[in-house]
């Protein structure tokens, strides 16, 4: 990836949720003319990601995207205004970019979004216990929805270079995938993560009976996300 420098949005504007008309211009061309811009100005949703880089990436091997190029999208705010947008997300950066033209934006201002489509893949912005008394936010897979839903954290971590030793070339740094994590995410709670029944049962304590049964009956666990879908389906019928 090109290196940057931070530049931005230079679309002065006033956040305002009435009619009034922005003024503003991008180039020759009105914002007034790109309501896809005047949205994601109005609300200060959009900055280039030039320079925010924690890492040069082009010297690292492997792919920190879960798409290495950007795919067709849409953006939902929480007032049901809906944009079309190219996106793409950044799982180091745990970021949600998308493309105009030849610029690359990241969201901010998430508080603002209640869904992201991408591809067919759906994304949330959510609260989650990252550990006992720790609570942090972060994008996950939305994949059952209800009153409680499951997710998906996707996971990387970045493998440090190594030196040159006698017999063995250096190594560059290198992005390695690594495991999902799921969770549980009650109406109203933070998300919590599940590696058990035992798990599933405390955060779904209300159904605790009917859903040891149908787990047992089924052979279901919380290692796979086919398993959980069907005790997370199960759960929201009741």
């Amino acid at each position: 990836m090109k290196s940057h420098k931070i530049v931005f949005n230079l679309l002065i504007i006033v956040v305002s949720f009435g009619f009034q008309q922005i003024k503003a211009q991008v180039g020759n061309v009105s914002i007034t003319e790109r309501p896809d811009l005047e949205l994601l100005s109005r609300l200060r949703l959009n900055r280039t990601i030039s320079g925010t880089e924690k890492v040069n990436y082009s010297s690292i091997q492997g792919d920190p995207f879960l798409y290495k190029d950007f795919v067709s999208g849409s953006l939902t705010l929480k007032t049901g205004e809906t944009l079309p947008l190219y996106l793409r997300y950044d799982i180091y950066t745990d970021e949600m970019q998308f493309r105009q033209k030849d610029e690359i934006y990241v969201l901010v201002n998430i508080e603002s979004v209640s869904l992201v489509m991408m591809d067919t893949l759906k994304f949330i912005y959510i609260k989650y216990m990252k550990s006992p008394g720790d609570i942090e936010n972060s994008w996950f897979l939305l994949k059952e929805d209800g009153k409680c839903r499951l997710l998906i954290k996707k996971n990387l971590r970045l493998q440090s270079s190594e030196d040159a030793k006698p017999y063995q070339a250096a190594k560059p740094a290198k992005f390695i995938q690594t495991k999902d994590f799921f969770y549980l995410q009650p109406e109203g709670q933070n998300a919590v993560r599940v590696t058990s029944k035992k798990d599933i049962l405390n955060i779904l304590s209300d159904k605790t009976n009917e859903l040891s049964k149908f787990i047992d009956f089924g052979k279901l666990g919380a290692k796979e996300i086919n398993d959980l879908r069907k005790i997370v389906a199960f759960y929201n019928s009741q």
